[in-house]
């Protein structure tokens, strides 16, 4: 074996051993890249599922409170499934996200121009060991990934473009309501529950729900338009257990201890006896007698 022969044998392992530690980060990296792209691309969608199911979780509250009938929470909750099948179908269909392949790309480029450019600048400078070291061959380029209140926030104008489309959906204007309420948007809540009232006047749940929102629009007072939707729910249905809570709180907003107890006496006895709801009622029914005591002419 010639020195030349040897010398080019020991300066090809050299270029494969540097090829290799170029290439092997490089490669890792797009190997990497793919395996974020799949645990990244379903977090919108999970969000979307845990904000469906809150949802879900406030209308069993309701309906174990009494605040729905079961006629509304099935209605509701078929209507939740349905948006939540076509919301996820749209996510699904528009989370796919191509792997990056520059790095792959990158890595292919080097692995035919460096063993050529070590010959060829050997060649022209005459020294047998040549080697290029590039600099910094990897730039991170992740893109950003969108939050999940605003893929939330896409979901609700969404429901809200479809009842723009459908405007005698109840069911889906008080949905628009409570994710309006949800999202802090009192304004939009009260336009939305007052079209869902609208749509449905006998439904004495939507109407305390309506009263409620009504209330935190004007700073949580309850005197005026709120009182009047109470008034309306408790006629409809003198057993609706928000109404009767929402009366009990006017009444001691406006100093009526008397009429504050009478409501939450009524709400108490429609309550589960070991049920928190319960519980806070007796607290405050405790409460209220105490001051009645107190107050002058209290027994």
């Amino acid at each position: 074996m010639t020195v030349m022969t040897l010398f080019w044998l020991l300066a090809a392992a050299l270029t494969a051993v540097t090829m290799a530690v170029l290439l092997t980060p490089l490669l890792r990296r797009a190997r990497d890249d793919v395996g974020d792209t799949f645990i990244q691309s379903p977090t919108a969608r999970s969000q979307m599922i845990r904000w469906y199911q809150d949802q879900l979780r406030e209308l069993d509250a309701d309906l174990r409170t009494g605040a729905i009938d079961a006629a509304g929470h099935a209605h509701a909750r078929a209507e939740l499934g349905r948006r939540l099948l076509d919301d996820t179908a749209d996510t699904a269909s528009t989370s796919q996200v191509r792997p990056d392949r520059r790095a792959v790309l990158l890595a292919a480029v080097l692995l035919a121009a460096l063993p050529t450019s070590a010959v060829l600048l050997y060649q022209h400078l005459g020294k047998p060991a040549s080697l290029w070291m590039p600099g910094d061959m990897m730039t991170a380029a992740r893109s950003d990934h969108t939050g999940g209140d605003a893929q939330i926030e896409s979901m609700v104008n969404s429901l809200a473009q479809r009842l723009r489309d459908t405007p005698d959906d109840a069911p889906g204007w008080a949905l628009l309501a409570r994710s309006y309420s949800t999202m802090e948007r009192p304004a939009d809540a009260v336009a939305a529950y007052a079209k869902a009232v609208a749509l449905a006047p006998d439904v004495a749940s939507l109407r305390a729900d309506y009263a409620d929102a009504l209330a935190t629009a004007q700073g949580g007072a309850l005197a005026g338009a709120p009182m009047e939707q109470v008034r309306l729910a408790l006629k409809a249905d003198p057993d609706e257990p928000k109404a009767l809570a929402l009366a009990a709180s006017a009444a001691v907003e406006r100093g009526d201890v008397s009429d504050a107890i009478a409501q939450w006496e009524h709400l108490y006895r429609l309550l589960p006896p070991e049920s928190a709801g319960a519980k806070q009622i007796a607290a405050n029914l405790a409460a209220a007698r105490a001051d009645q005591q107190k107050a002058p002419g209290g027994k």
